[in-house]
């Protein structure tokens, strides 16, 4: 019986091996080529699913005190806000994408090797600027398929390249959760223990390494799918894109007050709770912790996909940002009361499910626009103005829950959450807000062009 969850999580990973096939198989892009970029876009998810988790978790046994969580959980986040920048620029200079995605799992590497010889705070700080790059990949890999094969499908590329990170979450859980449940007696906060996650991490770097050296780039193509967007030219226009990557930052605050590491803190501490009560065995929940982020990510998938094939050809933008808003806001009151692990687990995927909604809605938007400057692009600034909401999340909450999870303090840590819940649920009302103000700046332009393409006629009537 206690081999069960090694089974089970051997189990997921064969389906997520099978699930991946199935969808490059039957996946049609006119462009050959594609499978090669989608399996190598899988395996560069992997590692940062697997370790960005475990960030928090490593400083916990590194410093139980805490003194320093904010540290490395904020370093995650402010990287991106430069790397996405640079990786513009030097996708410019190199006249490649793929040389900046050889550049980011070359820094992958080398960040996650220092924190194998010697778990510290430092190498913990190391390691997590290396992930935080990695994430901030994910322009990069959209706007390359995007010219390489999406041309002018902007929501093809966004549907698509939605599945490798929750195809590269089933491994990650499965590999977090057997991890858990080789490790005896579910102590994961031994850092000798928790380093060999890091390990495992290097090799598939390694991995998606090798393939990427396979994935064939036509140079030709670099900026040819900027004919099939708009570019940015007026000063409302401009405003336009400001008050976007604005919301796209509150959104970044949002998702990252209560997911990745966070919520993985905060699962375990739950899973504490209730052992110090005598409610359950801490032990059997340790094999599952791991399946947090994998439930985040298929909620998120259901969530873009129901948006674009349903919600917004049913009910239109503003009503379906409106149901992620409140699923979302349902989700934090839950929250509050829930302080079982398992409950907390299940209602996760409401937290992916909204994020999927509200994320989805914006980033066609950015897809769809181009600056004359090549050496910058609407994705890398909205990216990078993503990676400040970020930041700010991981340090609020980090520096409100540490000092009772330092102490174990479970009365002040439930009021420190509940805190941070309330304030996350008044930043996606003023989230909503800024959205309805967009809304009617896009409705006003359309009912602008409109009358000047019409004009003429309705003064001839």
């Amino acid at each position: 019986m206690s081999n069960l969850p090694i089974y089970i999580n051997l189990c997921v990973i064969v389906l997520a091996v099978i699930t991946a096939a199935l969808v490059i198989r039957f996946v049609k892009v006119a462009q050959k080529g594609y499978k090669l970029l989608f399996v190598c876009y899988t395996l560069f998810w992997i590692p940062l699913m697997l370790l960005r988790q475990y960030t928090g978790v490593m400083e916990k046994a590194i410093d139980p005190g805490l003194t320093l969580l904010w540290l490395p959980m904020a370093a995650y986040g402010f990287i991106g806000i430069f790397t996405r920048v640079f990786a513009d620029w030097f996708t410019y200079k190199t006249k490649s994408r793929k040389s900046m995605i050889y550049l980011a799992l070359l820094i992958g590497f080398i960040t996650y090797i220092p924190i194998i010889i010697f778990p510290c705070t430092t190498t913990n700080v190391i390691q997590s600027l290396g992930v935080g790059i990695g994430a901030s990949m994910i322009g990069t890999y959209q706007l390359m398929f995007n010219e390489q094969y999406g041309k002018s499908k902007q929501f093809l590329t966004v549907s698509l390249l939605s599945i490798p990170p929750l195809l590269a979450d089933f491994v990650a859980s499965a590999i977090q959760s057997t991890f858990s449940s080789i490790n005896k007696n579910g102590n994961n906060n031994d850092v000798n223990v928790l380093k060999y996650l890091w390990l495992i991490g290097l090799v598939v770097v390694l991995a998606a390494f090798v393939v990427a050296y396979f994935v064939k780039e036509n140079r030709n193509q670099l900026y040819k799918d900027d004919i099939y967007k708009k570019q940015l030219k007026s000063s409302r226009e401009w405003t336009y894109f400001i008050w976007i990557c604005l919301l796209g930052s509150l959104i970044a605050f949002i998702k990252w007050a209560n997911s990745g590491g966070i919520a993985q803190l905060n699962i375990e501490v739950l899973a504490g709770y209730q052992k110090d009560r005598n409610v359950f065995n801490t032990t059997s929940a340790a094999s599952y912790e791991g399946y947090l982020s994998l439930l985040f990510s298929f909620g998120q998938l259901f969530g873009g996909l129901i948006t674009g094939l349903i919600l917004v050809n049913k009910i239109g933008k503003m009503w379906s940002f409106t149901l992620g808003c409140g699923i979302w806001i349902i989700y934090e009151v839950l929250g509050i009361y829930i302080l079982n692990p398992y409950g907390y687990l299940g209602i996760h995927v409401l937290n992916g499910f909204s994020y999927g909604v509200v994320y989805n809605l914006i980033l066609g938007f950015i897809l769809q626009k181009t600056f004359n400057d090549k050496k910058k692009s609407p994705m890398g600034i909205y990216q990078s103005v993503m990676a400040i909401g970020i930041t700010g999340s991981s340090f609020f909450t980090t520096w409100l829950k540490k000092g009772p999870l330092g102490e174990q303090n479970y009365h002040d840590y439930f009021k420190a959450a509940e805190i941070i819940n309330w304030v996350v649920i008044g930043v996606i009302g003023l989230a909503w807000i800024v959205f309805m103000y967009t809304w009617l700046i896009e409705k006003w332009d359309y009912k602008q062009l409109w009358w000047k393409r019409n004009q003429k006629y309705l003064i001839k009537d």
